[in-house]
């Protein structure tokens, strides 16, 4: 659809650790605005493009060691001898378990150890976004038990479905995507809030500019695409097992080709966020933190040791676990706290969004007097 080149002025990258930014990116061919959504799609591919080089800058070794693992450890649990040479389906539980044969066994196991190792390296990798692995993954096993109640009594799902058969299957598939909602509302929701407090502006133009290089529009099409694919592997591979025969390899081969390829993309899903937000972020949604706030008391200042960027003169600007920056009122006899950007409650004069150190007279955003900021 299009290639994209990566150039700009890097003097435009403050506050950011970035090889480069999204504002840097341009199709060389993108589609004509006289079609449908072309605008839509031409954002989307271009966040794609940013979003792969600056993955191919980031990933090291130790994530793609961890993603073949996963892809091992996903070919080991979903292949056996038992789909060629058949098995008792009459068996099943702890006896089922005890009439493995010994090699299907050691598989068994290498398979679940390798899943650990996949899981503790996304624990590893994604400090941020730990527990959000652990309940994709959860969800992802959603769907498979979700299959298996809608394929026990009928193999060629979803044609002959019986509603009265699929409530079961139907409660999981619900539960499955209303976490996974939530999930990306929070994801959506601290990107807003990240970007309200790290790059607050007077110039609305240059709010709009922030919002558009902190874009999730790609990364939202790639947790949908990820979402398909794990309901595609799920479903072939039950089928596959609840129609049992030769005749059904494909589904097979459908379901490990899907299966494959999520694994890549659940790392992607939860790498991004985390490298947009910072590994000092919390990902959760506006209603999550106001409610934490309310019963936890937060909103009291934590972090005291903002310091003037060019002379390290220590200042009273200070920031609120919600991640508000606040300083005192800058109005003569006003000492209330405000929060940078808005109007003071006492006197209502505004807080500008930058401060003068009055050691050296140096002015500069309040972002900056945080020297530890590592977001883009």
């Amino acid at each position: 659809m299009g290639e994209a080149t990566v150039g700009g002025d890097p003097e435009n990258r403050q506050h950011t650790n970035l090889p480069f930014r999204m504002a840097e990116m341009e199709l060389t061919i993108a589609i004509p605005e006289r079609y449908p959504l072309a605008n839509e799609v031409n954002t989307i591919v271009r966040e794609w493009y940013f979003q792969f080089n600056l993955l191919r800058n980031d990933w090291n070794k130790q994530h793609v060691s961890a993603i073949l693992f996963g892809i091992i450890a996903f070919g080991l649990g979903s292949i056996s001898t038992e789909l060629w040479a058949g098995g008792d389906a009459k068996v099943a539980g702890l006896d089922g378990i005890m009439a493995v044969s010994g090699f299907q066994f050691f598989q068994i196991l290498v398979s679940i150890l390798l899943w650990t190792w996949f899981i503790y390296q996304a624990w590893t990798l994604f400090p941020v976004m730990r527990v959000h692995a652990i309940s994709l993954l959860v969800m992802w096993n959603g769907l498979m038990v979700s299959q298996i109640y809608f394929q026990r009594n009928n193999s060629t799902f979803p044609f002959g479905l019986s509603l009265s058969e699929m409530m079961e299957g139907t409660l999981i598939i619900l539960v499955v995507f209303f976490f996974l909602f939530f999930f990306w509302k929070a994801v959506i929701e601290t990107r807003d809030l990240h970007v309200e407090v790290n790059h607050l502006h007077e110039d609305v133009r240059v709010m709009e500019t922030e919002m558009a290089e902190h874009s999730l529009k790609g990364w939202t099409a790639i947790f949908g695409f990820w979402i398909g694919l794990i309901m595609m592997t799920t479903w072939t591979g039950v089928r596959h097992i609840s129609s049992y025969g030769d005749q059904n390899l494909g589904y097979l081969v459908i379901h490990l080709l899907t299966g494959v390829v999520s694994i890549p993309l659940f790392f992607f899903i939860l790498w991004y966020p985390q490298r947009m937000l910072g590994e000092q972020a919390q990902v959760r949604t506006r209603a999550a933190l106001d409610a934490a706030i309310e019963m936890e008391g937060e909103g009291v200042t934590i972090e005291a040791k903002a310091k003037c960027p060019d002379c390290s003169e220590p200042s009273l600007l200070m920031r609120e676990t919600s991640g508000s920056l606040v300083h005192p009122c800058q109005q003569t006899g006003c000492s209330t706290m405000v929060t940078i950007g808005t109007a003071c409650a006492t006197c209502n004069t505004k807080m500008s969004s930058r401060l003068e150190c009055k050691a050296c007279g140096v002015n500069a955003p309040a972002l900056d007097y945080f020297p530890d900021q590592d977001v883009w």
